[in-house]
């Protein structure tokens, strides 16, 4: 499985001309034989909480069927992110879809932890599932952002899966927080993980990329910093290899940690 990972300097607030620049890339990204291409959190307007400027509803949404249209016309899969709204609900939510080369939607996560330190949780309503699907012989979770902080839903995704593919806008000001705990994922759940942030200055904040692809082992097999730009990195089938011959998670007490969340 080829993954390409779209480091895109999306303009500001503005779906239209973000989305011309991530065409450039899926077209790069397929040219280079990449079998899916993601891009960031909000991949198309930056991490904004103006939803009354970018929030779309499903049923007319410019990003998913520009998408869709995308992977049928370049024959490739693509992962992105997007603000939706709803009519029933003031607030919106932080959403990470993956369509297919048939422009179908093959997943979809809200994201579980929105960031309440910048003010996220205020305009965007939290998930409450675990994404999965099957890719190319894979079992992949999706995760946005500031889940990567919270190991305990990449422990409970793990049971099924054998790749996490995470979207931010993590500013560049703790890109070595986000360097790490992509390596900390995929280490202590031998998976792989799949990093995919912005590149620019928006909204006062700098962003260095740093998108990347760590092994199981927490080896990084390809990384992209401080420009835009796609990395394409080449997935294999070691992480169920490791688990097998490496069998970490047979020594979890899960139980014994059930009672001790219990007694705090």
């Amino acid at each position: 499985m080829r993954v390409a990972l779209g480091q895109i300097d999306m303009v500001w607030e503005d779906k239209e001309s973000s989305v011309l620049l991530a065409e450039k890339m899926i077209i790069e990204a397929k040219q280079s034989g990449a079998d899916i291409i993601i891009f960031p959190e909000m991949s198309f307007t930056g991490f904004s909480m103006n939803l009354s400027k970018i929030g779309e509803y499903r049923e007319e949404s410019y990003t998913l069927n520009k998408m869709s249209e995308y992977a049928v016309r370049y024959n490739i899969a693509i992962g992105f992110g997007w603000a939706q709204c709803f009519r029933d609900c003031d607030k919106g939510a932080n959403m990470f879809t993956v369509v297919d080369r048939d422009g179908s939607i093959v997943s979809e996560y809200r994201k579980i932890h929105p960031f309440t330190y910048g003010g996220e949780s205020d305009i965007y309503e939290g998930g409450s599932d675990i994404a999965n699907f099957s890719f190319m012989g894979h079992s992949i979770s999706l995760f946005i952002c500031y889940d990567l902080r919270f190991p305990e839903i990449f422990q409970i995704a793990s049971k099924k899966s054998d790749m996490f593919m995470v979207i931010a806008n993590w500013p560049a000001v703790r890109r070595e927080h986000w360097e790490t705990l992509l390596r900390a994922r995929a280490i202590e759940n031998q998976s792989y993980v799949i990093g995919v942030n912005c590149f620019g200055n928006r909204d006062n904040l700098e962003y260095s990329g740093d998108s990347m692809a760590v092994d199981a082992l927490g080896n990084v097999i390809g990384k992209i910093s401080d420009k835009a730009g796609v990395v394409v990195c080449d997935i294999d089938d070691r992480a169920w290899n490791l688990r097998d011959k490496f069998n970490v998670k047979a020594d979890r007490r899960e139980e014994l940690y059930c009672s001790l969340y219990q007694k705090i």
